[in-house]
């Protein structure tokens, strides 16, 4: 194949929509490793404890109606459930005529992610102690690949500002990505098999990989107080998918924006949380690396018994680093200072604060319908009551 004309694949120039290549990269995910990362069971996880009973029978019966519900989030939910299933081809037996060069291989498929629709893209190498110990259903993960091609895709910002987090809204928000995310990673999947080279797909509802850590692992965020990876052009308003492959690639590093001292003094996640699950203290060891711990019992329950929403996001929401100007073109004279990120983080966590944590979209922007299935027939759902939710939160306050 004749590369002379092809400078795309061999030059130095971005390819995608976000200056990823201007931040600064480590050698080691800032959340400090310290010690052995074992690989978990899918039941470890705080949805699966909860269906499973660990934290009473109400919640795991809640459980099982979660997702078919509400009209939207069921459409969603049963398209995602095809896509999970969805068969990959067999791996040609003879690989392409292409170079197997890992830089040009490398470039060529972050090229085909953004060509597929992906926001940003990250490889990392696959650690094994990022797969899962076996699938949802109890087929053991035996995974010898390379590496991970780790695919983002941006929540609609101007809906998550319409909701308070804690609406009926704040799940589809997630689902539409989660779909997007899916159909990137199969189509990827799928084509570096006919290329012949083996590739697996981790994605919602078939993870086969614990995703924050690959996101970290591929420089696409950092461990934030939330619990969850965050990412400094979109907070974590987002949600990524992963290609699995032996393609011979080139591995980004983790990245430092100075996330950790952010959160470490920030606190507007925890103080905002209804249901207490986010700590206001310092990092603690978890499973071999630092992290800020979570109550998971308090965070499920208060998602599954939310009486005006599908789930609970009132921390994405409410974050900083998930403020208005975080589309590809609020970047693009951006050098690389992280002084400018954390500039609009602040104004944004001033605006937050000046306007009781609200925001004027809360109150004429809703374009959905609020409607639950009741009997097999669809009803008005209870919307979201702002003066419950203050006097919870100001309660909260008095007894901190």
């Amino acid at each position: 194949m004749d590369m002379k004309y092809r400078e795309i694949l061999t030059g130095d120039r971005p390819l995608g929509k976000y200056p990823l290549h201007l931040l600064k990269r480590v050698d080691s995910p800032t959340n400090k490793y310290a010690g052995e990362i074992t690989r978990r069971d899918p039941d470890e996880t705080a949805f699966d404890r909860a269906a499973n009973g660990e934290y009473g029978e109400e919640i795991a019966d809640l459980i099982k109606k979660f997702h078919g519900r509400e009209p939207l989030l069921a459409s969603f939910v049963s398209l995602q459930t095809h896509l999970a299933k969805f068969g990959l081809p067999p791996v040609a037996e003879e690989k392409a005529p292409i170079p197997e060069d890992a830089r040009i291989l490398t470039r060529h498929i972050k090229a085909l992610a953004y060509f597929a629709g992906a926001d940003m893209a990250g490889i990392c190498r696959l650690p094994q102690s990022a797969l899962y110990l076996r699938t949802e259903e109890r087929d053991p993960i035996e995974c010898d690949l390379s590496y991970a091609i780790v695919l983002l895709n941006v929540k609609h910002t101007d809906t998550i500002r319409s909701s308070y987090g804690r609406e009926w809204i704040d799940d589809p928000t997630s689902f539409a990505v989660y779909q997007r995310s899916a159909c990137q990673a199969q189509v990827i999947a799928g084509y570096i098999r006919r290329l012949g080279w083996a590739a697996e797909t981790s994605i919602f509802d078939k993870y086969l990989t614990v995703m924050p850590q690959l996101i970290i692992e591929a420089g696409l965020g950092e461990e934030s107080r939330m619990g969850i990876a965050l990412n400094p052009f979109v907070g974590s308003a987002f949600k990524t998918s992963a290609v699995l492959t032996d393609l011979p690639l080139e591995a980004d590093k983790p990245i430092d924006f100075g996330l950790q001292d952010y959160c470490s003094n920030c606190k507007i996640c925890a103080e905002q949380c209804p249901m207490r699950a986010i700590s206001f203290g310092d990092k603690e060891l978890y499973n071999g690396y630092e992290a800020w711990p979570l109550k998971y019992r308090n965070c499920v329950t208060g998602v599954v018994t939310n009486k005006t929403g599908n789930i609970c996001e009132r921390c994405i929401k409410i974050c900083p680093w998930n403020r208005p100007d975080n589309r590809p073109e609020n970047f693009r004279e951006w050098d690389g200072n992280v002084r400018f990120l954390h500039d609009s983080v602040n104004r944004q966590a001033g605006r937050l604060r000046a306007n009781g944590y609200r925001e004027p979209e809360e109150y004429t922007d809703k374009w959905w319908f609020p409607l639950l299935y009741a009997d097999g027939s669809l009803i008005d759902a209870p919307e979201f009551d702002y003066a419950e939710l203050d006097r919870r939160l100001a309660a909260m306050k008095k007894d901190r």
